[in-house]
């Protein structure tokens, strides 16, 4: 993913980290082309201002900043942020108590729900706050989860209530329409070899299972069962509609880099279904996950977030371990989402009443 870059990042001595981290910081923080005079300024001993120049010339010249135009100050490349983030990654091990004291006196007054889909939600806003950009926490997958019962409860001749009990106790109900009119009797039978078939077995063995899970003899029972089957393998795939939240979306759409009509349609795509966001941020945080999974522009895997940035991360929740994820321009404040993205680990810590210490 970024082997190469990581390399050049070697060959930087030590004046030049110091001073790509500046322009980092400082772009970060204004969204705007930074100029050596600033730099100088910003630095708490700072070399001559020729020094810095030369300095921010070679950057230029090994692809780690980039001028936007003559006489403009410099911005960092996506190879410049990738130096800066592995560094943070680097020492993080050391830095991730030294945490910013509005951002745990923000997280202290946050009153989380006790669990399920309203605390994601809360957990998702305190991570918006904290990092000033997109978040998004997904729950824990529950592909590991097994099926306890599906059970079947007949309505009227054409219709039957299904009810979807987990072992995490999630229960799931939906009201299906039959092809016909069965008998009670063999709508009770068709339920009874469902639940033997569902009972016991994994969610992510069962999603997506279009092999006959009933007997292929064409009787009132196999087609009642094979009705039912095709409807409870459609709630377990329906089961992650409602396990991703995001918050700071509309604030994020003030930042000037949404004022681009591309960048902007790229992230409505990717936003629009839930379902394919958690599917994408855990491939993209299996692939690159110690202590964080960061993604910087034209590395992103997915097409549609390459002029983005994003990071990822695990948080243990109601038992099992759910995502988090910050997407932003790729000058996110990425020391501070590492802080954010810590300080949401403490706060849950799996005990839905816990506090930031």
């Amino acid at each position: 993913m970024s082997g190469t870059v990581r390399q050049t990042g070697k060959r930087l001595d030590s004046r030049s980290k110091e001073i790509l981290e500046a322009v980092v910081r400082l772009h970060s923080e204004t969204g705007r082309p930074v100029s050596s005079g600033l730099v100088a300024r910003f630095l708490p001993v700072a070399p001559s201002p020729a020094t810095i120049r030369a300095v921010m010339k070679r950057l230029e010249q090994t692809g780690h900043l980039e001028q936007p135009h003559t006489s403009a100050g410099r911005l960092p490349t996506d190879a410049g942020y990738r130096v800066y983030v592995d560094g943070l990654r680097a020492a993080w091990s050391l830095r991730r108590f030294d945490v910013p004291s509005e951002m745990l006196a923000a997280a202290r007054q946050a009153t989380p729900s006790t669990g399920g889909q309203g605390r994601i939600k809360d957990l998702a806003r305190l991570l918006s706050l904290l990092t000033r950009n997109i978040s998004i926490v997904a729950g824990p997958s529950l592909d590991a989860v097994s099926v306890v019962r599906l059970e079947s409860y007949p309505r009227t001749p054409d219709k039957v209530m299904m009810v979807l009990i987990l072992d995490n106790g999630r229960v799931q109900t939906r009201l299906v329409d039959l092809d016909a009119d069965y008998p009670p009797a063999v709508v009770a039978r068709a339920a009874g070899i469902l639940s033997e078939r569902f009972g016991g077995r994994l969610v992510g063995d069962l999603r997506g299972n279009r092999r006959p899970m009933v007997d292929l003899v064409r009787t009132p029972v196999s087609r009642c069962a094979a009705v039912l089957a095709r409807e409870g393998v459609g709630m377990l795939e329906d089961l992650e509609e409602s396990e991703v939240e995001m918050d700071g979306v509309a604030r994020m759409l003030e930042e000037p880099e949404f004022q681009d009509a591309e960048p902007l349609k790229a992230l409505i795509r990717f936003l629009e279904s839930p379902r394919d966001i958690r599917t994408s941020l855990d491939r993209m945080y299996h692939r690159d996950r110690e202590p964080f999974g960061v993604w910087i522009g034209a590395e992103n895997p997915l097409r549609s977030l390459r002029n983005f940035s994003v990071v990822t991360s695990e948080i243990k929740l109601d038992g099992g371990l759910g995502l988090l994820a910050v997407l932003g321009p790729r000058r996110l404040p990425y020391q501070r989402t590492f802080q954010g993205m810590e300080i949401l680990r403490r706060f849950s810590s799996d005990r839905p009443g816990s506090q930031v210490n």
